[in-house]
């Protein structure tokens, strides 16, 4: 039951947060977790956690080697990456940031001018849970109150962008790399899941306004077109930790519903 409890997102990011005061006192003021820990979504040893660290002051260049130890990543351990922003600049909204800390997949770069620093990260942030920080670490978590008048319009802007200068040209790209593969040959499932799952978050942005979990996108994705559900389930499955294999064929249909996404966040007329 120990081992169990201490895979829990909330016990994971209590304990980094102790360790982050340890180090750095006094920089983090709260947190606030969104992504999968706080949708019901969140696998061990498949997701990573992902953190919104509000600090009392900006992150200085005399910071960043601890802090980059900080979210180093060990063997078989959960990757925890968040963005660094004052309170002053959350109030502001991404647009007028130029650059901020953030840390994906363990690694940080110091000045990043695109990633998280988007609108649907401020909508994230919205629907997360947030605790402040103490010498004891962060485990008072409680529903986000924050609200910022940009983030809901401004998500569904970022959304249709992404899926057209990102989401389509990958598709593009993956479908060139699978030419001449037999159509019973095996791919990486990982990239089946990414392509599968990713566009699907988009459209429910753009449509309802919402940021689903990963589960969500797929059961989203399989109502508004059900000739995918199949594949949806075994995307779902796989990143449940189960071991599905998939086909040139599995990632082709994979692609037909990413082009699905980006012409109906184009109005069909793709």
């Amino acid at each position: 039951m120990e081992t169990a409890t201490r895979q829990t997102p909330g016990h994971l990011v209590d304990a980094f947060a102790r360790e982050h005061r340890r180090r750095l006192p006094g920089l983090l003021g709260s947190l606030v977790m969104t992504g999968s820990a706080t949708l019901d979504d969140w696998r061990p040893g498949i997701s990573d956690i992902d953190l919104v660290l509000i600090t009392t002051r900006p992150v200085t260049a005399a910071d960043l080697p601890t802090i980059a130890v900080l979210h180093a990543v060990p063997e078989a351990g959960t990757p925890i990456d968040g963005l660094y922003l004052t309170e002053a600049q959350l109030a502001a909204g991404p647009d007028a940031i130029e650059a901020a800390p953030q840390v994906v997949v363990g690694k940080l770069v110091a000045a990043e001018n695109g990633g998280e620093l988007t609108w649907v990260t401020w909508r994230e942030v919205e629907n997360g849970v947030e605790s402040t920080v103490s010498e004891e670490g962060a485990s008072s978590w409680l529903p986000s109150t924050r609200r910022f008048p940009g983030a809901l319009d401004g998500a569904r802007a970022f959304s249709r962008k992404n899926l057209f200068d990102y989401w389509a040209p990958l598709g593009s790209e993956t479908i060139e790399q699978l030419a001449g593969r037999s159509e019973t040959a095996t791919v990486n499932a990982v990239a089946v899941r990414w392509i599968a799952l990713g566009p699907a978050r988009l459209v429910a942005t753009i449509e309802d306004g919402l940021v689903l979990s990963k589960t969500e996108a797929a059961r989203f994705a399989s109502r508004k077109w059900p000739e995918f559900e199949d594949l949806l389930s075994r995307v779902v499955a796989s990143r449940a930790g189960e071991n599905v294999e998939f086909t040139v064929d599995d990632a082709r249909r994979a692609i037909a519903l990413l082009q699905r996404c980006v012409d109906a966040a184009d109005g069909g007329s793709r």
